[in-house]
């Protein structure tokens, strides 16, 4: 089932929903700090898309960019878990690929732990292909290393 909502860009006064959304989608030592989410949320070259309704966030995704380039990165998303498989994730993603393009942006990519399968199939429905396996890609004190799949998707 497919809920609606509409998608509109981030501003600081979305930021705590967006870290409790960070603390709920990952666990602590895998989460962005609230000082690297206010980094992304303020940075220049970054968009952050926020998908809510009635009020409520209930995902968020964030790419980066640099200027003069055809090539952007999804840095992360996030879905509420209460809300997840009900096309949020997805029409984020379109959202943010309509966004590049009118930036001039070619070429989306992003990296996923081989073990997110959640986001792995999201990414695959969406168009993107895996290019390259990324060994110890992800580091976390307590669980060593993760590797992950660098994706991409081109964009027409």
């Amino acid at each position: 089932m497919h809920i609606t909502g509409r998608i509109r860009n981030a501003t600081l006064k979305d930021f705590e929903r967006m870290v409790d959304l960070e603390q709920l989608c990952f666990q602590k030592e895998h989460a962005y700090s609230r000082r690297q989410l206010r980094y992304l949320l303020t940075k220049a070259h970054s968009t952050v898309l926020i998908e809510e309704s009635d009020n409520l966030i209930r995902g968020f995704l964030i790419i980066l960019y640099s200027k003069g380039t055809t090539v952007a990165g999804i840095e992360t998303i996030n879905v509420d878990p209460s809300y997840r498989n009900k096309g949020i994730g997805r029409r984020l993603l379109t959202s943010a690929e309509e966004h590049l393009r009118k930036k001039g942006i070619r070429k989306i990519r992003l990296e996923a732990a081989i073990t997110n399968q959640v986001a792995l199939k999201l990414y695959e429905h969406a168009g993107f292909k895996k290019i390259k396996l990324l060994r110890h890609y992800y580091y976390f004190d307590h669980e060593g290393t993760r590797d992950a799949y660098r994706m991409v998707k081109e964009l027409l």
